[in-house]
């Protein structure tokens, strides 16, 4: 199952990558950590291949990156931090340290790993504080029933996720969190919209040249392993301005801070020039906006289901409720377990709710298996337009 799950959602390797490098620059928590996750740790996202300078300005952007989201969520947080997604960081053990609850949610592949790593290193006290569960960010119930046993506020931090959603996946993760925070109470942070464009400026800060080639290699490294294109969506792609925009309309009230004010001092680099390099760059402090319409989020869900049936060479499945990060592997298994003798599909999708890039990757999976002898049917508006705006539908429907 965990290999379905790794073809599934490739991104989760990126997250190992954060890791290794947090513990090479000598932070003890991840060191520690890395001893307990699995010895195939992925360093793709790290830098044993890239000459030294870019892989000291790697980790040193990446250290610093975490520092400030550590440092914001001590500054705003709640009495719950929700760590969405929490990867392979060891922000938990910073968390429980100063007693607050500790909501670690990621993709069950990373969890599975996760939840039995802290626990071998956190403390008995730190342990009854934190808690790792598997989600979907884009899924409103699947969020809920992680935070189910939170008591008071929360605070959501999203540390490296955004730029890898496609539009309707931005869409319906805000729908969730906006949902959450008019329930709990709290604040959403992110300084996604500029965590990409700190891995050059930490190198130009470091060696004093503007280098073109690091930011390249950031979205290609990143591309590459998660099986997406980067910053393709309206948080990332048109500026603070229009991002700002974007999120009124989507139910919030933002705070902006520039990054630099938010960055502690940091062993063995000028961090006075890294601020000044930072500078620019933002992170937003989110709060749901009480005059927004929410009840477009409560509508009720369909749960998900795919229904298989072959007759001859051709098989029918049809889905429905959401095919996303939790259900995606249920629907690639199915496949696998039945595609024996198979030569095409046709893919009834009338009760399907949603699709999001883990939805889209089996779907593609499929399509390549059959030598492209695959079609979606009977598509409602909301799925439709998700396959137009990711181009699937020029060879799904």
């Amino acid at each position: 199952m965990d290999n379905i799950l790794s073809v599934v959602n490739p991104i989760y390797l990126t997250g190992k990558g954060t890791a290794s490098m947090l513990a090479a620059r000598g932070d003890k928590d991840a060191v520690e950590l890395m001893k307990q996750i699995s010895a195939e740790a992925d360093k793709r996202g790290g830098s044993s291949a890239m000459p030294p300078m870019l892989a000291n300005s790697f980790c040193v952007g990446q250290q610093a990156r975490y520092e400030i989201y550590n440092t914001l969520a001590e500054r705003f947080g709640k009495a719950n931090i929700v760590d969405l997604p929490c990867g392979y960081t060891p922000r938990g053990m910073s968390v429980t340290k100063h007693g607050k609850r500790y909501f670690g949610l990621d993709l069950p592949i990373v969890i599975s790993e996760m939840a039995s790593a802290a626990a071998k290193v956190m403390t008995p006290e730190q342990s009854k504080l934190a808690v790792y569960r598997g989600v979907d960010a884009t899924n409103y119930e699947s969020l809920r029933d992680a935070l189910g046993d939170a008591e008071g506020e929360i605070c959501i931090i999203t540390e490296g996720l955004i730029p890898y959603f496609n539009e309707p996946e931005l869409i319906s993760m805000c729908g969730a969190v906006r949902r959450l925070l008019s329930e709990y109470g709290g604040c959403w942070i992110t300084a996604d919209h500029s965590v990409v464009g700190i891995y050059s400026d930490t190198f130009r800060a470091l060696y004093g040249d503007n280098n073109s080639d690091m930011l390249a290699l950031t979205k290609s490294s990143a591309s590459e392993i998660a099986g997406v294109k980067l910053c393709q969506n309206s948080m990332c792609k048109n500026g603070y301005a229009a991002a700002e925009a974007f999120l009124n309309a989507q139910g919030f009230a933002v705070e902006r801070h520039s990054i630099s004010d938010y960055l502690p001092d940091l062993n063995g680099v000028d961090t006075d020039k890294l601020r000044d390099a930072y500078r620019p760059m933002e992170a937003w402090i989110m709060t749901a906006d009480p005059a927004a319409d929410s009840t477009s989020d409560s509508k009720d869900k369909k749960p998900f289901s795919v229904k298989m049936d072959i007759e001859g060479e051709n098989m029918t499945a049809v889905l429905s409720g959401r095919l996303d990060t939790i259900t995606a592997p249920e629907l690639l298994e199915k496949f696998e377990s039945a595609k024996q003798g198979v030569t095409s599909c046709t893919v009834n999708a009338k009760e399907l709710e949603y699709i999001s890039s883990a939805g889209l990757r089996v779907l593609l999976i499929i399509y390549k298996a059959l030598n492209g002898n695959m079609k979606v049917e009977q598509t409602n508006p909301v799925v439709r337009e998700i396959l137009e705006v990711t181009g699937f539908e020029q060879f799904l429907l």
